[in-house]
C-alpha cells in the first residue's frame, strides 16, 4: 500500500515560504508558469500536476492525476527511455532529465522536456518532483534545421556533380569533335577523301552525345533549382513511347540492337508529357549503351492497383547488386562504361527519378549481372495532381 501523499499546501509550503507571499499569490505563480510541476510516486503515478498543464496539454490537472502516465499518455516509442529515466531517479537517488512526446487532449503529440529530482525521502514532499517544459517549437526548429542541412548537403552534391560533368564528361565529346574536325579539314585539303565518312560519323556521334548530355544537365539543373515548369495533361502514352523508340533507332542500328514494343492501344495518362518523354529517352539510351551488339531492348507496359508501369528491359551486361542502390542517389557518383566504352555521368537516371516523382510515380531497377537489366517507372492512373 502506498504512503498517504501530503496535501497540496504541505507539498508547496517550503517553496511558499521562500516566495514570502500569500497562498493566493503563490497559486497564481504556479498557475501562470510556462512550466508544469508534476509529483510522481515511485511507480510513476501522477499525484499532483500544476494548473499550467492545461495551457500545454489541454487537460485539466484532475484529468492527469492518479494515472500511470507513461503507459497511458506517452508516445509508445518514448515509453522505454522515459521509464528508464524515472527508474534511475528512484533507485539511484539522482537528478535526471529526458525528452518525450506526450499526448495532447486534441489527439496530437506535444514534445516535453522533464527534469526530475528524487524527494521521496523528504517528509514534506515524498515524491519525485518533475519540472516539465513544452519544447515542441524547439523540436520543430531543430527538425527544420536538419532538413535545411540535408538540403544544403544535397545542393553541394548537386554543385559538385555539375562541375564534374562540365569539367570532364562534356570535355570528352568536344575533344573528339575538335580533333576529328581538324583531321577532316586536313584530309579535305590534301584531297585525300578516304575515311572522311568515318570521321564525319564520329563528329556527328560526339556532337549528339554532347547535346544529349547538355540537355540532361540543363533540365536537371532547372529541376534542382525549382525553375522547371510542371505541366500535366491527358495524352496517349503509346504514341510517346513510339516516338522515343523512333528517335533511338539510329543509335540502336549502329550496334545492331533490336528495339521491340509490347504496347496496348489507348493508354491514356495524366502527366507532364515532356518529362515522360525525357524518362523514356534516357532509359532507352541507357539500354543501348549497356547492351552488346546484336542484343535486344524491349519496352512494355503493365498495370498495378493505382499505377501504370512502364518497363525498359535489355539483355546487356547487367548491374551488380551492390551498385543498384547507387543509381538514383546524388550523393554517390556511380558511372559505368558501355559495351563499346560509351561514357556516362549518371545524370540521366537522376533526372528520371526527379521527373517520375514530380508526376506522382517512382522508378526502380532490377538486374542480373551478365543477363540484363529492367528499369521501370510508374504513372498514377488516377489524377492526383
Amino acid at each position: 500500500m502506498r504512503n498517504k501523499m501530503p496535501s497540496y499546501y504541505q507539498m508547496t509550503r517550503p517553496i511558499e515560504k521562500l516566495f514570502k507571499g500569500s497562498q493566493s499569490q503563490f497559486e497564481q505563480l504556479i498557475r501562470n508558469s510556462f512550466d508544469t510541476i508534476v509529483l510522481l510516486d515511485s511507480e510513476g503515478i501522477q499525484r499532483y500536476v500544476s494548473p499550467s498543464c492545461e495551457h500545454i496539454l489541454g487537460y485539466k490537472p484532475e484529468e492527469l492525476m492518479d494515472i500511470p502516465v507513461i503507459e497511458q499518455l506517452i508516445h509508445p516509442e518514448d515509453q522505454k527511455k522515459t521509464r528508464a529515466g524515472l527508474k534511475d531517479i528512484v533507485e539511484n537517488q539522482t537528478n535526471g532529465g529526458t525528452q518525450y512526446r506526450h499526448r495532447h487532449k486534441d489527439g496530437g503529440w506535444v514534445y516535453l522536456e522533464a527534469f526530475g529530482t528524487n524527494q521521496l525521502n523528504n517528509p514534506d514532499i515524498q515524491s519525485v518532483v518533475l519540472n516539465v517544459r513544452d519544447i515542441t517549437e524547439r523540436k520543430k526548429a531543430e527538425e527544420a534545421l536538419r532538413e535545411s542541412e540535408a538540403r544544403l548537403s544535397e545542393l553541394n552534391a548537386t554543385k559538385d556533380r555539375i562541375f564534374s560533368v562540365i569539367g570532364h564528361d562534356l570535355r570528352s565529346p568536344f575533344n573528339s569533335i575538335i580533333g576529328f574536325s581538324q583531321l577532316l579539314a586536313k584530309q579535305v585539303k590534301k584531297k585525300d577523301y578516304e575515311g572522311l565518312e568515318k570521321y564525319a560519323r564520329i563528329i556527328h556521334d560526339s556532337s549528339q552525345k554532347a547535346m544529349d548530355l547538355l540537355a540532361n544537365l540543363l533540365e536537371w539543373s532547372r529541376s534542382q533549382s525549382g525553375n522547371i515548369e510542371f505541366n500535366p495533361k491527358y495524352f496517349e502514352l503509346t504514341h510517346i513511347i513510339q516516338e522515343a523508340v523512333e528517335l533511338s533507332k539510329n543509335a540502336a542500328r549502329q550496334k545492331s540492337i533490336t528495339l521491340t514494343q509490347d504496347l496496348p492501344h489507348n493508354l491514356k495518362v495524366f502527366a507532364d508529357k515532356a518529362m515522360i518523354n525525357t524518362i523514356l529517352r534516357n532509359l532507352i539510351s541507357n539500354g543501348i549503351k549497356f547492351t552488346p551488339p546484336g542484343g535486344e531492348i524491349s519496352i512494355s507496359t503493365g498495370k498495378s492497383t493505382h499505377h501504370l508501369v512502364v518497363s525498359v528491359a535489355d539483355n546487356g551486361i547487367g548491374i551488380k547488386k551492390e551498385d543498384l542502390d547507387k543509381l538514383f542517389r546524388i550523393d554517390v557518383a556511380h558511372s559505368t562504361s558501355g559495351t563499346q566504352k560509351e561514357s556516362g555521368t549518371g545524370l540521366g537516371l537522376l533526372l528520371c527519378k526527379e521527373f517520375a516523382e514530380m508526376n506522382g510515380g517512382r522508378i526502380w531497377a532490377e538486374s542480373t549481372p551478365g543477363k540484363g537489366s529492367t528499369f521501370s517507372f510508374t504513372i498514377p492512373t488516377i489524377n492526383k495532381v
